[in-house]
């Protein structure tokens, strides 16, 4: 098995596994609620709201394998918004990389504040942006393209009122 796969049990509880990593373990364990299968060799965590969007954070990077039954209604709409950032940003002829950066961010902010980008407030991103800082502990240059993302589409596109992060 390669990557981390994330389903779910009988009993509907999240289930996690993926070849034995002390890493991955130690975020494992940062859940509550968190309990390791011997048998079927995987771990399981409440099936709480958020849950998915907390692993999506502690596996940023890694490949990871979600159930479709999982995915959620939120998800596809991050993903269409995402995909209209995607379209604006080529049209603007920005390079691929900082596409690939912006989006990256943005869909990272719908996923933390579990929001559509209508509902995102100058609160959201504020957190977010201490998210990154802290947990995340991010340098200077990602916030900085994090900020400049995330105020190109909320501040440019969507022109959102009082949009100050």
């Amino acid at each position: 098995m390669t990557g981390i796969k994330i389903g779910r049990d009988a009993v509907n509880r999240i289930t996690v596994s993926f070849p034995y990593n002390p890493d991955y373990i130690a975020k494992i364990k940062t859940i509550e609620g968190h309990g390791w299968h011997p048998e079927e060799k995987y771990w399981s965590i409440p099936s709480d709201s958020g849950v998915l969007d907390r692993l999506a954070f502690l596996f940023e990077g890694e490949r990871v394998d979600i159930d479709p039954s999982l995915q959620t209604r939120v998800d596809r709409a991050t993903s269409k918004n995402c995909e209209d950032l995607r379209r604006e940003l080529v049209s603007r002829k920005y390079s691929p990389k900082t596409i690939k950066a912006y989006v990256h961010y943005n869909e990272n902010l719908l996923r933390f504040a579990k929001k559509s980008p209508a509902g995102i407030a100058t609160e959201d991103i504020k957190n977010y942006l201490f998210y990154l800082a802290g947990e995340k502990e991010s340098s200077a240059s990602p916030l900085n393209i994090a900020m400049n993302a995330l105020t190109f589409y909320y501040g440019g596109i969507l022109k959102k009122e009082k949009f100050c992060p």
